[in-house]
């Protein structure tokens, strides 16, 4: 008997061991949920809520296939989004499919796939992370659909390969060096500014010391980060971001205006401006990123009862009340 019950003892503590190791691979945080196979890929996966519904987060890719294909579904519920980092670092992935019902790559989804050459969208995508694709140095075409509502910051960034690139034109917001490092930027370099999406300058190419930005131009991303030489811009009516890294490093710049239809402040907009004097930030901005005034030694002018005025309690700034 004392034999029987220790085999039933073994058993029973093998049982656990593998529910427990089980429970560890799948990595859920909401409950239990096994590595879903398709096509003999593994994905582990989260199922979470929002307001309209179940659906599901693809966390890590278990097995390394040169192919994956994002499922529309997992046991019927919808797969809507890549988390961060699940995929970085594989260097066998060549191709990548997603299903109809991806709304979201997460933040370095698919960085460093060195050997990633093709990816394929739907129509429902509506936002790439930060730095999703970084450095897939093989990737050499992106064709992002049309509802594309925003691209993250530096998410093709040193893609070496990447020269066609379509950007569709409703696009309203684009990260900081999302292109920095791609040989489709490169061939835009005759291009005294690079404008794309709705309104969205992404570089500058002239050596202008004072600069006014065309009425066309309502978002700023990036596009004069480490221009040492600008001394003097002029933003006009109409521009309603100034996004990441704006004007980063800018160490010449001297005066600059924030129009009142701005309502967003990237992050590292200003960040490393030492020789800007005054900034007034207008009551419009509702919105701004961290970073954004780092090393940069502007007497900061705000509304009483502001956003920015909150903005510079929270953060440790001195700032002046702005009649």
């Amino acid at each position: 008997m004392k034999k029987i019950s220790g085999i039933f003892l073994i058993k029973a503590l093998l049982i656990s061991a593998s529910v427990t190791a089980l429970a560890l691979i799948a990595g859920c945080t909401s409950g239990f949920a096994e590595p879903f196979d398709i096509n003999n890929i593994y994905f582990n996966y989260n199922t979470v809520s929002d307001s309209d519904g179940k659906y599901i987060v693809i966390t890590k890719h278990i097995v390394s296939q040169s192919d994956v294909n994002i499922p529309d579904t997992i046991y019927g519920i919808p797969v809507k989004e890549v988390a961060e980092s699940a995929f970085a670092g594989d260097s066998r992935i060549k191709t990548v499919n997603f299903g109809k019902n991806m709304r979201r790559v997460g933040n370095n989804a698919f960085g460093s796939c060195t050997n990633l050459q093709t990816v394929t969208f739907n129509v429902s995508m509506s936002d790439i992370g930060e730095y999703a694709f970084q450095e897939c140095t093989s990737l050499q075409s992106i064709d992002l659909p049309e509802m594309t509502e925003s691209i993250g910051r530096g998410a093709f960034y040193n893609c070496g390969q990447l020269s066609e690139i379509s950007v569709p034109q409703g696009i309203k917001s684009i990260g900081g060096r999302a292109f920095v490092g791609t040989p489709w930027l490169k061939s835009r370099s005759n291009d005294k500014m690079v404008i794309v999406g709705d309104g969205i300058l992404i570089a500058y190419n002239g050596s202008n010391v004072e600069l006014t930005l065309p009425d066309s131009v309502r978002c700023i991303s990036g596009a004069f980060a480490g221009n040492t030489a600008l001394q003097e811009v002029t933003l006009k009516n109409g521009i309603t971001s100034i996004g990441d890294m704006a004007f980063m490093g800018c160490g010449s710049l001297k005066e600059i205006n924030i129009p009142s239809t701005v309502t967003e402040i990237g992050g590292s907009a200003f960040y490393g401006c030492s020789s800007v004097k005054k900034l007034v930030i207008p009551e419009s901005v509702q919105s701004i990123g961290d970073g954004a005034f780092t090393d940069c030694r502007a007497a900061l002018f705000v509304k009483e009862g502001s956003y920015a005025e909150k903005y510079c309690a929270e953060n440790g700034l001195d700032c002046f009340l702005s009649k």
